[in-house]
């Protein structure tokens, strides 16, 4: 309770000589938040802040996304950094932008599809979650597989990030 008392007293001391005080709401940024078609967004965040299960899209244009949630495969805003606390900017090392933009295209073509909540079964096309989504564009236009095997044979969001195929050039985290 003393430290407590002592760090209100330091914001208020703080507050009565700048007019604020630093915030946790600032976020450190590295590179530049992702709009080209065919960029992975992943986030880490944990599902109501307890189980990590994260989240990935892949950039459809600078306003959208496509991704799976619980209703199945949509298009979303492309506007992570109002609600996610951690985000990563990825992109496969060995794809051009054309290629990255095709593996868009294709997600968005699975657009109506339902959510796959086994986990497991990475081979249905008929159903997918958010990072087998992302994967299996590449895994079937390009026979890049992204999946490090880290979860077995289901792709964690974070897999897309730590691929040795793929690189980060974006992180932020508030």
């Amino acid at each position: 309770m003393k430290n407590l008392k002592k760090f209100m007293c330091l914001g208020l001391c703080l507050t009565t000589l700048f007019g604020s005080v630093i915030t946790s709401d600032a976020a450190t940024v590295s590179g530049t938040y992702p709009t080209r078609r065919g960029t992975i967004l992943v986030t880490s965040d944990a599902y109501k802040n307890l189980i990590p299960t994260g989240h990935a899209a892949i950039v459809w244009d600078s306003s959208t996304v496509v991704e799976s949630i619980s209703s199945g495969v949509v298009v979303g805003k492309n506007n992570w950094t109002s609600n996610k606390k951690k985000i990563y900017g990825v992109s496969v090392s060995s794809t051009t932008a054309a290629q990255d933009s095709s593996v868009a295209s294709w997600c968005r073509s699975q657009v109506g599809k339902s959510y796959n909540y086994n986990y497991l079964n990475v081979t249905t096309r008929s159903k997918f979650y958010c990072s087998q989504l992302v994967w299996a564009g590449y895994k079937d236009l390009y026979k890049i597989d992204l999946n490090t095997s880290t979860f077995g044979k289901a792709i964690h969001p974070m897999e897309l990030v730590n691929s040795s195929q793929t690189y980060t050039f974006y992180t932020y985290k508030k």
